[in-house]
């Protein structure tokens, strides 16, 4: 399924939610196009975005696993200082 802006659903999910890089990859998987084009395209459409919706905040979404591997390092220390003591 296509947008109004000639992209599909996904990849126009990608842009509004700031993630770039993964919408520049759905573009290229759907379209054969290279890499700049594709780029191009999603830079586009996302500073068409940006302009039409300029209070709307653009956020990357990030992954959990940093945040994961630091409470598991405290929690580490946090037991082998509890445990030595």
């Amino acid at each position: 399924m296509t947008t109004g802006t000639g992209l599909s659903e996904p990849v126009m999910q990608a842009i509004r939610s700031g993630r770039t890089i993964h919408a520049i990859k759905l573009l290229r998987e759907e379209t054969g196009l290279g890499l700049k084009e594709a780029k191009d395209v999603v830079d586009r459409e996302a500073a068409a975005y940006r302009e039409a919706h300029p209070h709307v905040p653009m956020t990357e979404e990030r992954s959990p696993w940093g945040r994961i591997v630091l409470i598991a390092a405290v929690g580490a220390l946090l037991f082998w200082y509890l445990s030595t003591g």
